[in-house]
């Protein structure tokens, strides 16, 4: 009787055993593939935004020196340039010690910027958290490794999500102008113009352009050019075609900033296209 006993204990002990071993690798398994899915949604999404905001000067494939900014970094390899085992790293007050990951560091640069670089404070222009994480997991994702094969299959389902329809800009709730010239040179603006001036009084790279055609001009240089020729439609046109202004050319910032000269943009926007930007900049009041 006492065998009999002992047996059954041992039979159920086995069976709940192997029970919880079966619900364990299935919630492990699960939890796995939301993480994995979750992961692929961000790169997506990160890519999206990196296209839209940072190609145009660092390259789509990071490579740098992209056609909106020759001198931009390449971003493909940070982790050989600077990430853990590298002297920029390791070093006293370096990224360990102030950002604690490479990942870290890279996600505060997009937010604030780079000092003496043409690199933007995305942050202050608006951009949302999320938006700068996913750009830091997409840029990341370059170094090699993170991206998996069952990670990018699962990105291809992105394509059928309702955010996949979404513009990814960093003012979302930004309504479409009236003037479809103004609203095709806010397209223009948001890919080439966005990384370094803002639609505000905030200064970035360049100054911000909010009231460029206003009576009281920009805050940072009224109602002057920073080439130091007044603002009207023609001379607009050619400051962005041509570029120019930078410190000893032009009157000084009034805003206490600095800002290094405007590169020319001929090569990449035609005048029909800045003539859009124009349109578009019209409209940005204070």
């Amino acid at each position: 009787m006492t065998k009999n006993i002992a047996v059954s204990l041992l039979f159920t002990l086995a069976t709940v055993a192997l029970l919880g071993f079966i619900w364990f690798g299935q919630t492990n398994d699960r939890l796995a593939a939301t993480n994995l899915r979750q992961d692929a949604l961000q790169l997506e999404f990160g890519q999206r935004n990196y296209e839209q905001y940072c190609a145009t000067c660092h390259g789509l494939a990071g490579e740098g020196q992209g056609p909106g900014n020759r001198g931009a970094s390449t971003l493909s390899d940070l982790q050989g340039r600077l990430g853990p085992g590298t002297e920029a790293f390791t070093r006293e007050n370096g990224i360990q010690k102030k950002y604690g990951s490479l990942r870290n560091y890279v996600e505060a640069i997009i937010s604030y910027g780079k000092t003496g670089t043409a690199m933007p404070a995305w942050k202050l222009q608006g951009m949302r958290d999320d938006q700068i994480k996913a750009i830091a997991a997409y840029v990341m994702s370059m170094q090699g490794g993170a991206i998996t094969p069952a990670a990018l299959e699962s990105a291809k389902s992105w394509s059928a999500t309702t955010e996949a329809g979404l513009p990814p800009t960093a003012t979302p709730n930004e309504p479409p102008l009236d003037d479809p010239l103004a609203e095709a040179g806010k397209q223009t603006f948001n890919t080439y113009c966005i990384s370094c001036h803002s639609k505000t009084d905030a200064s970035g790279a360049g100054p911000g352009l909010a009231g460029l055609f206003g009576e009281s001009g920009t805050k940072a240089f009224g109602t002057t050019l920073p080439n130091g020729n007044p603002v009207d439609d023609a001379n607009v046109l050619d400051w962005i075609k041509n570029g120019g202004g930078g410190p000893g050319v032009g009157p000084d910032p009034q805003d206490g900033a600095s800002y290094g000269a405007m590169p020319p943009q001929g090569q990449i926007l035609s005048d029909d296209k800045i003539l859009e930007v124009i349109a578009y900049l019209k409209t940005l009041t204070r």
